[in-house]
């Protein structure tokens, strides 16, 4: 295969944005204040590409449902027009080619999306519409939480260790968009690739 080929194969395997699915339930082991709830979260995270220790500049979108299994009216849906990340997430949060994990011995880190004044929602640190995980609190509880509405009222708070929070499926290919200079490294390996071909031809 032509070395251009391979470059460019290569660039667009590296470049390419990941989205990571979402499919996990929890039940509070210990309730702060609330009834024992359960709770989904269903959805995806797209990322740069970026593998290894990932801060909020490398989440380039989420659309998470935040689902209350007692009580669908508390249901909510955060994206990037109505939520954000507001704050550093400190090491704790990590992706591979196939999964999204937070470690929960990274003293301090803390992934939280959380809705932010639109759309119906509440607010950064509020307590309302959002999911976080947190190795020793702070903005959050520690643990991890799901709170469609109020944490005190329909909210999930479950301790955890390294627990996986997302997942890419492993039967699909990685959803990629080319950069620029990607797509100008394929154009040159196709060229490449159609020039050796002559060359074969004409000999």
């Amino acid at each position: 295969m032509p070395l251009g080929c391979l470059v460019a194969m290569m660039a667009v395997a590296a470049h390419a944005d990941i989205i990571y699915t979402f499919n996990t339930t929890a039940t509070n082991v210990f309730p702060s204040g609330n009834p024992l709830q359960t709770n989904t979260i269903l959805g995806t995270i797209t990322t740069d590409g970026t593998i290894g220790v990932l801060e909020a500049g490398n989440i380039l979108s989420w659309n998470l449902d935040l689902i209350d299994d007692l009580n669908p009216a508390n249901n909510v849906t955060l994206t990037t027009s109505n939520s954000g990340i507001p704050h550093p997430i400190g090491g704790g949060l990590s992706a591979s080619a196939t999964s999204m994990s937070f470690d929960f011995s990274v003293a301090g880190s803390e992934f939280l999306i959380q809705g932010n004044g639109t759309g119906g929602t509440h607010g950064y640190s509020s307590g309302w519409n959002y999911l976080c995980f947190s190795a020793t609190g702070g903005w959050c509880l520690e643990g991890e939480t799901i709170a469609p509405q109020y944490y005190a009222g329909d909210g999930v708070i479950v301790t955890g260790s390294a627990s996986p929070i997302g997942s890419q499926p492993l039967d699909q290919a990685p959803s990629s968009v080319p950069e620029p200079t990607t797509i100008a490294l394929v154009g040159l390996g196709l060229v490449g690739l159609g020039a050796v071909s002559r060359r074969r031809k004409q000999a």
